[in-house]
């Protein structure tokens, strides 16, 4: 047959186009994934936290007369933000929430305090916060809205439970973003 009879230098030069394309492609490839590499890279980077602080425990242990204290200056009165608190225990806590107040002296020294629950696990035991190794964190987010002014605000956490010690807690933190 005539058609297997093809000539050598026919094969080389389908060959190389082949090759060529094949390159073009694979250079595409890591371009557009060296791009999506720095788009979340540059995200994850980006933090748009006004405040990001944690307060830890001397042996993790939350004594009732420990005050986790954050100082907050703050240049935007019109930007909503979100408050959230973060708790790390370990993964030896023995409760399935716990109980805080929180309160915020503002630069005109007027104050407010709430009590909030921070819920750590499920009725079945497991963890609702994110696990890696011994430690447990659970964050909540617990208000949303704006500073009335500016200025330097007093935020300062306390246990309220009944308990004089809490042990396994190994801190407490305020991100405002």
């Amino acid at each position: 047959h005539e058609s297997q009879n093809v000539h050598p230098i026919g094969k080389t030069i389908i060959t190389q186009k082949i090759r060529k394309g094949m390159m073009k492609t694979s250079k595409l490839i890591i371009a557009v994934s060296l791009m999506c590499i720095i788009v979340l890279a540059t995200q994850s980077c980006s933090d748009n936290a006004l405040y990001d602080s944690a307060y830890s425990f001397k042996g993790n242990e939350w004594q009732k007369s420990d005050t986790a204290s954050f100082y907050v200056d703050v240049t935007d009165s019109i930007t909503n933000y979100d408050f959230i608190l973060s708790l790390r225990t370990t993964k030896d806590y023995l409760y399935s929430n716990l109980w805080v107040h929180i309160m915020i002296t503002s630069p005109d020294q007027s104050t407010s305090k709430v009590a909030q629950k921070i819920p750590l696990a499920n009725p079945d035991g497991s963890w609702i916060g994110k696990v890696s190794g011994s430690l447990v964190e659970s964050r909540l987010r617990f208000d949303a809205k704006n500073f009335p002014i500016k200025g330097q605000y007093l935020f300062q956490i306390t246990n309220a439970t009944q308990e004089v010690v809490i042990e396994e807690v190994v801190d407490i933190g305020l991100r405002i973003e």
